[in-house]
């Protein structure tokens, strides 16, 4: 599906809302300002959120799906290609990331409880814009292959979305960059709702 500008203009708003509050969340974990470009918001085809999944290298990133109901009802997933995974625990526990290779056991507990604090300040912004409020139901779920991705989009309320929301941006923590890629994928009936009320704002 391809949104005119106006609609990927709507989106783009409520990601900015969204973003603003998780950032400050971030900078908080951080413990340092940071910084980010205005996200990049797409709506996805079923077989192109699969695609992009795939392009961005999913079997060596760290990602993470997480439940989310009320107000929005379906799955979010968090991907963090793998440098920017390294670089973003590094900036967490203060290290310096041009050594590290790959993530260990606490680097990959760090960059869950990121994509946690991440998801629930996403959902429950575009949630609110319907009326409710939508949070990340634990734990989260770790994806490794677009296999793990498919049993989830299988699942009876997913089975037939076809609509998935892409927010794009990129992070900044001194001369430390990462970059996130946020997959939020409704219900059929979130989806409408969450349109219909993007257009009467």
């Amino acid at each position: 599906m391809k949104l005119n500008e106006w609609y990927k203009d709507i989106f783009r708003e409520a990601s900015n809302i969204a973003m603003s509050h998780a950032l400050t969340s971030l900078s908080e974990m951080v413990g340092g300002p940071i910084e980010m470009e205005p996200p990049d918001v797409e709506v996805l085809s079923r077989v192109e959120f699969l695609k992009t999944l795939a392009q961005n290298g999913i079997s060596k990133s760290f990602v993470v799906a997480f439940d989310i109901t009320e107000g929005l009802n379906g799955i979010t997933v968090l991907q963090f290609p793998t440098r920017s995974a390294i670089n973003l625990s590094a900036a967490l526990m203060g290290m310096d990331p041009s050594g590290m290779e790959e993530l260990d056991e606490m680097g990959k507990s760090a960059i869950t409880e990121v994509g946690n604090i991440l998801i629930s300040v996403y959902t429950d912004i575009l949630a609110k814009l319907l009326g409710g409020a939508g949070l990340p139901e634990p734990p989260p779920k770790p994806i490794s292959s677009l296999y793990d991705i498919e049993k989830e989009l299988n699942r009876p309320d997913l089975r037939n979305v076809d609509k998935i929301m892409l927010f794009k941006t990129r992070f900044y923590e001194e001369n430390i960059g990462f970059e996130s890629f946020f997959y939020l994928v409704p219900d059929e009936t979130s989806f409408e709702k969450l349109v219909k009320r993007l257009e009467a704002r």
